[in-house]
């Protein structure tokens, strides 16, 4: 738990008390509204407001299911059981899903402080509420719009993805071998659960924008931060496969050095590729400053550094293809290799970010 969430515990707890105290009078110690509030805050800090709503649903519903429960009857492992029937039944009746556990645990918590009069009952419930209203308050006015987050986690796959592509590159100095194969797979696997951790991020961005006051001035993620996680998603699985590709090439060589295919990494078709690979790793990483830019200027020249690489790396694809029509051997693998790269180049056009960049 960072400082900020800290400080934001602890005004909303303070404020429910205040107001519970200024609201109950009769009541000597209003306690019950800022553990409420602090329910709420803690498991609401990063959902949305329909999370929100849910959670303050299922915590006023312990509390009210314990507090009447403690009004006839007293407490007991047989009354505490009743208790937790109570609360799984109604959790399930109001179709409360992920937070039906926490209405008997908000009942538990509370139990203890059971009232004695139907008046005492009454004024924990109120006291609930008014922890509930205020910790939802608390939510929406302080919950962070989680744009920055989102962006950071961006540029961090793009980074990884581009050092990737010149790891790739570097390795095709020299005909590759087996464990160049195995450190290519491995690391294309990682990227492709890199992905999977950015795409949750912006999710999670985009939840945070959802009905947030703070979202109309702050602003949420945009059309084009979206556009290209899906983007670099979709780059790492077929970079992936670029990877399955290459190794199966260089396990075939290992095995087949005087067959077909013995050309298979012959130094103009390493230098060809390793090209092609370091216009995509820079165009990668422009890609990403692309959609991250903070203004319309900076966007347009990113997007114009990166549609330049693209139209360079096209061209060195182009080479490649030539040299692998003129090796007969294995020429299913020569255009899976083709394939993917056309992927790679193809999918990180600006044109998907809203930028329309001008001829090379």
């Amino acid at each position: 738990m960072n400082w900020g969430t800290s400080v934001r515990l602890v005004v909303t707890a303070v404020a429910a008390y205040l107001v519970a105290d200024g609201v109950l009078t009769e009541v000597k110690i209003p306690l019950l509204a800022p553990l409420t509030a602090l329910l709420i805050v803690q498991v609401s800090l990063y959902q949305t407001l329909r999370h929100s709503l849910q959670r303050v649903l299922s915590v006023t519903t312990g509390v009210v299911v314990a507090v009447v429960v403690a009004v006839p009857i007293d407490f007991s492992w047989w009354s505490l059981g009743l208790v937790i029937a109570i609360s799984l039944l109604l959790g399930r009746l109001f179709k409360l899903g992920d937070h039906v556990l926490e209405v008997p645990i908000s009942a538990m918590l509370i139990l203890q402080l059971g009232s004695q009069t139907p008046a005492g009952a009454l004024d924990r419930i109120i006291e609930t509420f008014i922890g509930a209203l205020v910790g939802l308050i608390g939510v929406l006015l302080t919950s962070p719009v989680r744009v920055e987050t989102a962006e950071k986690g961006l540029l961090d796959l793009a980074s990884e993805t581009a050092d990737l592509l010149d790891s790739l590159a570097d390795d095709l100095h020299l005909e590759p071998g087996n464990v160049h194969a195995t450190t290519w797979l491995g690391r294309s696997r990682r990227l492709s659960e890199r992905a999977r951790d950015t795409e949750t991020k912006l999710s999670e961005a985009e939840e945070s924008a959802r009905l947030n006051p703070r979202a109309r001035i702050a602003g949420g993620p945009s059309q084009a931060l979206r556009a290209a996680v899906t983007a670099l998603e979709h780059g790492a699985i077929r970079l992936r496969g670029l990877a399955l590709c290459m190794a199966d090439r260089t396990w075939l060589q290992l095995h087949d050095r005087t067959g077909l295919g013995s050309d298979m990494w012959a130094t103009d078709v390493r230098t060809q590729l390793a090209l092609t690979l370091r216009c995509l790793s820079g165009a990668v990483r422009l890609f990403a400053a692309t959609a991250t830019a903070p203004g319309p200027e900076s966007r347009v020249r990113y997007g114009q550094a990166a549609h330049d690489l693209l139209v360079e790396g096209r061209g060195h694809r182009e080479a490649l293809g030539s040299l692998l029509r003129d090796d007969p051997g294995h020429w299913p693998l020569h255009g899976e290799l083709l394939a993917h790269l056309d992927r790679l180049l193809d999918g990180l056009a600006p044109i998907q970010l809203g930028v329309r960049p001008g001829p090379a």
